[in-house]
């Protein structure tokens, strides 16, 4: 055949980070696709997630849902060994759970007051070295959720794939880990541009066995974590007008569907590799 397909039926899929947002349409995606997917999230506990797997399960796929903090070694070791015994294998893994602060995931009821604690952070921006204004547990926390999770999430399956005599993973960076200047001193910066680095590092050890590691780099997507752009109209409007490609906000399917591709036989032989999608935002005059 000269054009493989991009059917997942009969796989198993894990996605962190999955009750909304960019994890969320793409378990939704991957269950259309045929694969039965582990629907993984740190907040287990109030409807979204379980909302998400009776989506998969209306679609005729197997779906289970589990908490999990990804920071933890134990407590992915065990999410991944729930998934083994109720599935009997892994087949994809997609490392989406992310962090935009120290405070944790971004929730619609908490937004006002991060909003202002962030405002008021940036006043005093320029007061000082900004990197006499970094938090170490504020930096190990976005470390910790963004990146360091990925390395934990890829050595739990790595057996089971290697069992399988295949597996394809998928991580989720940002178009913010090629920022330069002062944003790139951002936690969020050094933890997505490590994920660049360790999708790399992963893909080359793990060829050998048939499992390929890719990355996405989203920008200008209208996840919750960019609330505080969408939420206010002028904000809104300043950023759309960067976006090079149809002018608006990406909305998260556009990535499941890239990440589909990724994990499917359509792909192949790419791997080590981080593919933007952000409607041109990079290519926009300033944001280079």
């Amino acid at each position: 055949m000269r054009i493989p397909g991009l059917s997942l039926e009969g796989r198993v899929a894990i996605v962190t980070g999955a009750r909304r947002g960019i994890g969320k349409e793409t378990a939704l995606v991957l269950a259309e696709a045929g694969a039965d997917i582990a629907a993984c999230d740190l907040v287990a506990d109030s409807g979204e997630l379980a909302a998400v797997a009776d989506e998969i399960r209306q679609m005729g796929r197997r779906a289970l849902t589990c908490g999990c903090d990804v920071r933890d070694r134990k407590n992915v070791a065990n999410m991944v060994q729930n998934v083994a015994d109720k599935f009997g294998k892994i087949d994809i893994l997609v490392n989406n759970a992310g962090i935009g602060s120290p405070e944790g995931p971004t929730e619609p009821d908490t937004w006002a007051e991060r909003e202002k604690d962030m405002l008021e952070r940036m006043a005093h921006r320029g007061e000082q070295p900004m990197v006499n204004m970094y938090n170490e547990e504020n930096w190990d926390a976005i470390l910790g959720t963004n990146l360091r999770s990925v390395l934990l999430c890829t050595q739990a399956v790595t057996d089971a794939m290697v069992k399988n005599g295949r597996g394809a993973i998928a991580n989720v960076s940002s178009v913010m880990a090629y920022s330069r200047g002062g944003a790139a001193l951002s936690a969020y910066s050094v933890s997505k541009r490590g994920i660049v680095m360790l999708t790399e590092g992963l893909a080359a050890d793990l060829a050998k066995y048939n499992i390929r590691v890719n990355a996405i780099a989203p920008g200008g997507i209208e996840t919750e974590m960019m609330r505080y752009v969408w939420a206010y109209p002028e904000r809104l409007q300043g950023l759309e007008s960067k976006m090079l490609l149809g002018g608006k906000l990406l909305k998260p399917v556009t990535c499941a569907h890239l990440i589909l591709f990724l994990v499917s036989d359509m792909a192949m032989y790419i791997t080590g590799q981080t593919v933007s999608i952000d409607g041109g935002l990079m290519l926009a005059p300033g944001m280079s």
